[in-house]
Parts: C-alpha cells; structure tokens; sequence
C-alpha cells in the first residue's frame, strides 16, 4: 500500500508544472551566482568557483531556503484528497492509514529534493558558460567530482527534507491548512537563523555543530582549517563529525515522524 501511493505521488507530480519550474529556478539562482564568480556565504575565497567546498556551502545554504519549495510538495500530498472531497470516499474503502500517509510523505520528500538538484546543474552550466563568454577567468574553474554531488545529496539535501517534511506534512494534515503550512516552513527558517545567535554563544564548537539541525556548521566546523587545495578537491565525507550530526537528527526525525502520525 505504502508503494502504491508513493508511486502515484511521483506520478501526479511529474505530470504538474511545479516541480519543473521551481528546478529552473534552482538552477537559474546557482548558474547566475556561477556565473559572476562572486563568493556567495564567504564560499569561494582562494578556491575554485565550482570546488567540491563551493557546491556544498552553496548546498547547505540554498537547501535551508528551498525550505519554502518543500512546503509546496508536502502541502500538496497532505492536503489534494481533501481540497477535492475526495478523503471521505477514500477512507471509506479498507486501505492502510500508514501506507497512504507514509506513501504520500516519502513521495513528497523524494519530489522536494528534485528541485535541488538544480544547485549542481547550475554550477555545471556556469562553469561551462562563463569561462566561455568570458565572464569568469577560466582558471578560476577546476574539474568537477560525481561524489560532490552524491554526498552533497544524501548528507545535506535528503536529510534536511526530511526533517522539513516531518513537520510541514503534519501541520498540513492536522489543521487542513495551506496557509499554516508556509508559515510553519518560514518558522522553521527564522527559527533556525534565530537559534544561530545562541549557538554561536556556545564555547564548545563540537556540541554547536551537533546542535545544528541542517548540518551548516557542522559542515563549516569539519571544513574550518582547509587549505586551498583541499577545498579544491575533498568531498563532504560520510564520516566525522558531519555524519555524527546527520545520524543524530535523522533519527530524531524517525521518531517524531512516528509520534506526529498518532495525530494525524
């Protein structure tokens, strides 16, 4: 059961507009800043416009902010059955409460992060572009690496979608509502700029990193003391503190998701 609707997810999705024009914009955001060689979050300094460091920061960063494009997903799958009155006749018939809200979920998440990928096609356009038509120095590009892109996936984009959606699906779900579904995704937004200030305060770097939901300075920490060429070649790494970070939130995450469905 849980299959089937998350397959008729994907289905509906990639027969809408949405998830094309907001993987454009993605794109067209991460080719502009590619292609002005400008360093976007401090991210380029001494290292190449599209280094392994670049793309991640630029991930870590934009991801936080594709907050709002997730919410649309999420809002989507939690609330179409009952903007078309169609949830009573649906619930009538002897399916799976958890297979249709897990299925509609996970279809959701996997939607949400499509558009993201349009960080790495952006940068991939720019650094193609650019050096081109000479709006960049071509040696200001180096070659890019297919683990950046995967890491950057599993380790920022997927995680930090997730644990968007565990609270913007439920907000939908339990209040019926479009409305409270954004503003819980600009809360979760403001929240976490909010709550840098304190983390900032805190002494220990290593508890500042772990208690920072999406990963960005935990990121930044295990980054901190990179050398150019470092930058210019290592990837975000399944190991170290950044996955002690994305382990620790991914399974606080499981467990609301399964607290939160009670009260669906």
């Amino acid at each position: 059961m849980l299959k089937d609707f998350f397959l008729l997810e994907l289905k509906y999705a990639f027969k809408q507009p949405m998830i094309y024009i907001f993987g454009a914009l993605m794109t067209l955001l991460t080719f502009a800043i590619t292609s002005s060689g400008i360093a976007f979050f401090d991210s380029i300094g001494n290292a190449f416009v599209n280094a392994p460091h670049t793309i991640t920061v630029y991930t870590t960063f934009l991801t936080l902010f594709g907050l709002m494009i997730a919410a649309a997903f999420y809002n989507d799958a939690a609330l179409r059955d009952y903007d078309n009155h169609f949830n009573e006749i649906l619930f009538s018939a002897p399916i799976s409460k958890p297979g249709y809200f897990f299925g509609r979920f996970f279809g959701a998440l996997v939607l949400a992060t499509i558009p993201m990928l349009g960080i790495f096609l952006g940068v991939i356009l720019g650094a193609a572009v650019a050096p081109a038509m000479g709006w960049v120095d071509p040696e200001r590009f180096g070659s890019f690496y297919l683990e950046t892109f995967i890491n950057n996936y599993f380790l920022i984009i997927l995680p930090n979608m997730f644990f968007a959606g565990t609270i913007i699906f439920t907000i939908a779900n339990k209040w019926k509502s479009t409305v409270l579904s954004f503003v819980g995704s600009l809360v979760i937004i403001i929240g976490y700029i909010v709550s840098g200030a304190f983390i900032s305060d805190i002494d220990n770097e290593t508890i500042a990193a772990l208690t920072d939901t999406f990963g960005i300075r935990a990121y930044g920490l295990h980054a901190k003391y990179y050398s150019p060429v470092e930058k210019n070649t290592l990837n975000p790494s399944f190991s170290g503190l950044l996955l002690l970070n994305r382990m620790i939130w991914t399974t606080i995450r499981l467990e609301c998701s399964e607290v939160r469905l009670r009260f669906i």
